[in-house]
Parts: C-alpha cells; sequence; structure tokens
C-alpha cells in the first residue's frame, strides 16, 4: 500500500545483459572508430556472425535511430544501453534493415529486434562490430565486464552491473 502511496517503484539493483549477437566478442577500444574507443569500460563489441540482433534484457523499447541502425533500451532496472550496428552504418540510412519493435515496445531478453544484411554492411560501412554500450554511468555502481572470446546471441553474458539505488520517482 505505502509503496504505491509513496510512488516508489521496485527495480532490481543488478542487471546482467546478455549478448544481442552471435559472434567474436572485443573489448570497446578494439573498435575500429575513436568515438567508441574512448568508452572503454563502458560497454563490450560483438563481431557479428549472422544479421540479428536480439534484446540484451528485459525491458522497453526508448529510441530506435531513423536510420534503424541503432536501439536504445531501458531495462526494467533502470539500466540504459545502446546497440549500434556496425561502425558508420548511419549513412546507409536504413539500407539492409528491418526493425521489429518501436520505440515503446516492451521487449523481454531474447526477442528480435532487428535484422540486418550482413554481407551489405561489411560492404557498404566501415565495419560490422557492433557495440553495447551503457549510456548513463550515472546510473551504474559497478560494471563487471568478462567478455567470452565468443558470444551466442541471447544466450551468453557479456556484463553484469550493479545499479545505483533509485528511491523515489
Amino acid at each position: 500500500m505505502f509503496k504505491n502511496w509513496f510512488r516508489l517503484r521496485e527495480r532490481t539493483t543488478e542487471e546482467i545483459v546478455i549478448s544481442p549477437l552471435s559472434g567474436r566478442v572485443l573489448a570497446m577500444d578494439e573498435v575500429p572508430d575513436p568515438t567508441f574507443r574512448k568508452m572503454a569500460g563502458m560497454g563490450i563489441a560483438i563481431d557479428p556472425e549472422e544479421g540479428t540482433v536480439v534484446s540484451p534484457v528485459d525491458g522497453e523499447i526508448v529510441r530506435l535511430f531513423r536510420t534503424k541502425h541503432s536501439i536504445w533500451i531501458r531495462a526494467k532496472s533502470g539500466l540504459d544501453l545502446m546497440i549500434h550496428i556496425g561502425v558508420d552504418t548511419v549513412h546507409m540510412n536504413g539500407l539492409g534493415f528491418q526493425n521489429y519493435v518501436m520505440a515503446g515496445d516492451r521487449v523481454t531478453a531474447g526477442q528480435p529486434l532487428i535484422d540486418f544484411k550482413l554481407e551489405l554492411v561489411r560492404e557498404k560501412a566501415t565495419s560490422p562490430v557492433t557495440p553495447i554500450i551503457l549510456i548513463n554511468p550515472d546510473q551504474i555502481e559497478e560494471t563487471d565486464i568478462r567478455p567470452p572470446a565468443r558470444a551466442e546471441m541471447g544466450f551468453t553474458p557479456l556484463m553484469k552491473v550493479k545499479i545505483k539505488s533509485q528511491g523515489l520517482r
């Protein structure tokens, strides 16, 4: 009763981020783009083996970028993360990308979000390497990133993130 009265929101304090793609796992400093390399410690990247992206967490789609190359997800815990498919894919203007979700949609971990033509990304973009970025460091108390050599989409845990307590809304 008092939770609703005080508008407290129950949230988990820890989030396990599973791999949204299958492929070789890279540290952020291995991404072939200087902007992403500066984000070392705030994410991980995948060199994809296929062109399917699934949700790495249970949550809600905050934003699907017009060019469909990037998606912002807010986990049930409140953790904000972004999946940026490839490097310099914004210039493809959505060519070869098919989305299955829109902003406002609720998603579950492992649910398909976007398909993309991997060969087309390899041809038209700088790289298909896909960063998974924790985009709001103020939310994070602690991050445990222990990248395996290879990840399996929808199954392999990539990061464990301890969320700062949220308190009143």
